[in-house]
């Protein structure tokens, strides 16, 4: 596993809040430039960047259709739904068509949206789903003990982050929907009440390849008043399913999903595995669609994840609640990786992990906080590219920073258990290096932070090791808003 340490060597001086804030309002304005271009040349029937207008979205706008003006059983009548898409937006390709495999209860949802015309649909869908993502980053970022310089930032980078901006606003997703259920599990989660964090928890459901594994850990670390809020939640979505297409349409959902499931886990090249970040996607890039082996690597990578997981979650009864929420952090990153597939706008849930890993590693030492501070880094740029290079290099980068960030998390979450009781951990190389730092440095390593005067007489990184030596040597004001900023 690849240490804070290392990151901070090859990623060279970290970034602080000011320029974390900066780049979040260019990437927004990048976003709402891209997103009105691609609305004006839509209202004039034209594609932009050799798509359609609303990307993704047209699938949903057909199903709120279907319940609309057909019967309900039809909603998953592939043959139909095709047919109201081109109709919909003639700009499509003949040949493309896009399958809308989620639960019956979802295209409810979309029943408003239908009734105008495509394009102002898409428009109203734009203006929705941006005001529910923007008040689920509100709704966690007020649950988590955050400072407001911190809360403010984080709303901004959570914001501007590239699967919600350019993968699930502008291209018509419904992640959008499983941020929102998150965001109340970590409400009712910060408040105590298990039964409803697991309800919340649970709504996520219309989905499952999103939270089967979390609610698998629930069931190995016997968390049972939350698993009882999972089942009351389930029950209630799959008579709200059933009271909507009926036996029929439940079961056409079913061969739906089988259908899905069937071309994630396959040999074949149905899926553009460059968009997708799972485990099995990771490999089959690498290795070719048709390997074997591939499927056998991923099987593999996903039982000892799982296995490794397991195991925490059955030795978390007693726990902390910091310790649980690091936990949690790095079960609901590894379960975007751990899947049986993982398209590139699902892992907008990223936000989630992130803000419950980060009021835990504000409150311990520099170098801790710089390691966070690295992932995060890793987060927010590689989405930019990861697409080009998984399409170009057949590899994708991002599955690996998303296992990255779960693994280190879940090191946290264990590190935070010793500490809890007392057991001093002195084996890693954070805190050999916080330990060597201490006698070394006066109160201007202390502003400073002592964990980046210790690192720079080590790393290979010119640049770092001259801006530490700069701001070493400048007045103590000046180190402190350094350090702060």
């Amino acid at each position: 596993m690849i240490s804070s340490v290392q990151l901070q060597r090859w990623l060279g001086p970290l970034p602080g809040q000011r320029e974390a804030r900066a780049f979040a309002w260019i990437s927004l304005t990048v976003a709402v430039i891209i997103c009105t271009i691609s609305v004006l040349r839509g209202f004039h029937g034209q594609t932009f960047m050799g798509r359609p207008l609303g990307g993704d979205f047209v699938q949903f706008y057909v199903a709120g259709k279907i319940l609309n003006q057909f019967e309900p059983a039809r909603l998953y009548d592939m043959d139909l739904e095709v047919r109201l898409q081109h109709e919909a937006v003639p700009e499509m390709s003949a040949s493309q068509m896009l399958v809308f495999a989620s639960a019956p209860a979802v295209a409810l949802i979309y029943r408003p949206f239908a009734l105008l015309p495509y394009r102002w649909g898409y428009v109203a869908w734009l203006v929705f789903s941006i005001s529910l993502y923007a008040a689920a980053l509100v709704l966690v970022i007020r649950s988590v003990p955050l400072s407001n310089e911190h809360r403010r930032t984080g709303f901004l980078l959570g914001l501007s982050a590239v699967p919600f901006l350019l993968e699930t606003w502008i291209g018509g997703q419904i992640s959008v929907l499983a941020v929102s259920t998150l965001a109340l599990f970590v409400f009712f989660r910060s408040r105590n009440s298990s039964f409803l964090a697991g309800a919340a928890l649970a709504l996520a459901l219309f989905k499952p390849t999103l939270v089967a594994i979390p609610i698998l850990m629930l069931l190995v670390g016997r968390c049972w008043r939350m698993l009882g809020g999972v089942v009351a939640a389930a029950m209630a979505l799959g008579l709200v399913s059933f009271l909507t297409v009926g036996t029929a349409g439940c079961i056409a959902w079913i061969r739906t999903l089988q259908f899905y499931g069937g071309i994630a886990s396959g040999t074949g090249s149905a899926l553009h595995r460059n968009k997708y970040v799972d485990l099995g996607s990771f490999f089959h890039l690498i290795l070719g669609d048709p390997s074997l082996v591939a499927q056998i690597l991923a099987l593999i990578g996903a039982l000892g994840a799982l296995a490794t997981l397991g195991y925490a979650w059955w030795r978390s009864g007693k726990w902390s609640s910091a310790a649980q929420s690091l936990l949690w952090s790095a079960t609901l990153a590894a379960a975007l990786v751990v899947n049986v597939y993982t398209p590139i706008y699902d892992t907008t849930l990223v936000v989630i992990p992130v803000a419950l890993c980060a009021p835990v590693v504000f409150g311990k030492s520099q170098v801790v906080q710089d390691g966070f501070t690295a992932w995060l880094l890793l987060v927010i740029m590689v989405p930019w590219l990861t697409q080009a290079v998984a399409e170009f290099l057949r590899f994708q980068p991002f599955t690996l920073v998303l296992a990255g960030f779960a693994g280190w998390a879940l090191r946290q979450a264990w590190r935070q258990t010793g500490s809890d009781s007392g057991v001093q951990h002195t084996d890693s190389v954070e805190d050999r290096t916080s330990t060597l730092a201490a006698p070394e440095v006066s109160a201007y390593a202390g502003a400073l932070g002592s964990s980046a005067v210790a690192e720079s007489s080590r790393t290979n990184n010119s640049v770092r090791r001259l801006s530490v030596s700069l701001r070493f040597y400048s007045s103590l004001p000046t180190l402190i808003w350094e350090r702060d900023r």
